[in-house]
């Protein structure tokens, strides 16, 4: 399965129910135009900037073409504002991975998308056209006719969806766009804001908002979720900016500790691009249902309910060589991940903080189940 994160995050399952995604995220529209050009090189003549373009294509990791994938996942920001010639972009980009099965979630960045971020923006979309803005948006990506799906993609609003995979494997997802508030910016929500933990599992002092709660996992049952698929990070996880602080969100944290997934793939913070392998701890139930408060959380409660912690490694050379990174977690990999103990988690942006493509793609093998007949 192939899958690409805060701008792309991509999965592919080959054969019987392995599942093997492919995870980056970041919108580059001239980049993916121009593969040999970076830009703002794009147009540059001479061979002095040609050696530049050259210099900073040794450098720069996500290239076409991506390797093929059972299921391409794309974890928000398609664009930089929402416009509808960077949506077109964007499907071009998607139309040129070898995918069967093509999922998109909105970011921050993709405005146009939010219904009430374009209604409370006056001054960025006129009162009289706000309706048609939002109506050409939602058309392009949800509506029967529209370019998504003709091309075979599939925009995903928030909340658990299920699909059934060409190897008949199945698929269980839980998808949301939203983050914390950030500058204004689309799809946010604030700071004692919980919209992922339905009552009885939100922190005693938040403020519940959640209309579409991430499902709690469940020994033997067949609804657990399998790939967990979010805009922003945890809180603690992947999520430091070049400032030093955390970005990640606590009420995500609980809730990934709840579902445990084999797979929480994110971007947003693209600083903290990498990959890594939880094992979560026995006190991992207790701790997500439990009453606390939120600073108790960041103070340090909620790292009880993780036992151990391993920093994936990067081989940035062979990383830019292969123009992706590849983790194999399936049963038979180096990281065979425990259902319900384990999670890997995959902050995938491929823009660095200068919004340069410098980071590669994450191809990952998981097991999934068999999709059930009857």
């Amino acid at each position: 399965m192939y899958a690409i994160v805060d701008r792309r995050f991509c999965l592919r399952v080959p054969v019987g129910s392995l599942l093997k995604f492919l995870s980056g995220c970041l919108y580059c529209p001239e980049y993916m135009e121009q593969l040999k050009v970076y830009l703002c090189s794009l147009h540059q003549q001479g061979s002095d900037r040609q050696a530049r373009s050259d210099a900073r294509d040794s450098y720069v990791a996500f290239k076409q073409p991506l390797p093929s994938a059972d299921v391409l996942i794309h974890c928000g920001d398609m664009t930089f504002t929402g416009a509808q010639h960077e949506y077109d972009t964007t499907l071009d980009m998607l139309d040129k991975i070898d995918a069967p099965l093509k999922l998109v979630i909105a970011g921050n960045h993709d405005r146009t998308l939010d219904e009430s971020f374009v209604r409370s923006h006056a001054r960025l979309y006129a009162p009289p056209l706000q309706s048609d803005i939002i109506r050409d948006a939602r058309a392009m990506w949800l509506g029967e006719d529209g370019r998504a799906k003709r091309e075979g993609v599939t925009y995903l609003d928030e909340g658990v969806h299920t699909f059934r995979l060409h190897n008949g494997a199945r698929l269980r997802v839980y998808a949301s766009p939203y983050t914390p508030a950030f500058c204004g910016w689309a799809f946010p929500y604030g700071a004692n804001e919980d919209r992922f933990n339905p009552a009885g599992s939100a922190f005693s002092d938040a403020k519940s908002i959640v209309q579409n709660p991430v499902p709690s996992f469940v020994s033997d049952s067949t609804e657990n979720i399998d790939v967990m698929i979010t805009h922003g990070p945890p809180y603690e996880r992947l999520d430091k900016t070049v400032r030093n602080s955390r970005a990640g969100c606590p009420h995500l944290l609980r809730a990934v500790m709840r579902a445990r997934p084999l797979v929480h793939c994110f971007g947003h913070i693209h600083e903290g691009y990498g990959v890594e392998h939880i094992k979560w701890s026995d006190k991992a139930d207790e701790l997500a249902t439990t009453a606390m408060k939120k600073q108790d959380c960041t103070g340090g409660g909620c790292r009880r309910g993780v036992e151990n912690i391993t920093k994936v490694p990067l081989d940035r050379e062979t990383m830019i060589e292969r123009r992706h990174c590849f983790i194999d977690a399936s049963t038979e990999g180096k990281i065979a991940l425990d259902r319900g103990r384990e999670t890997l988690l995959v902050n995938a942006a491929i823009m660095n903080e200068r919004y340069e493509p410098t980071n590669g793609a994450w191809l990952v093998d998981v097991d999934l189940p068999k999709m059930e007949t009857g």
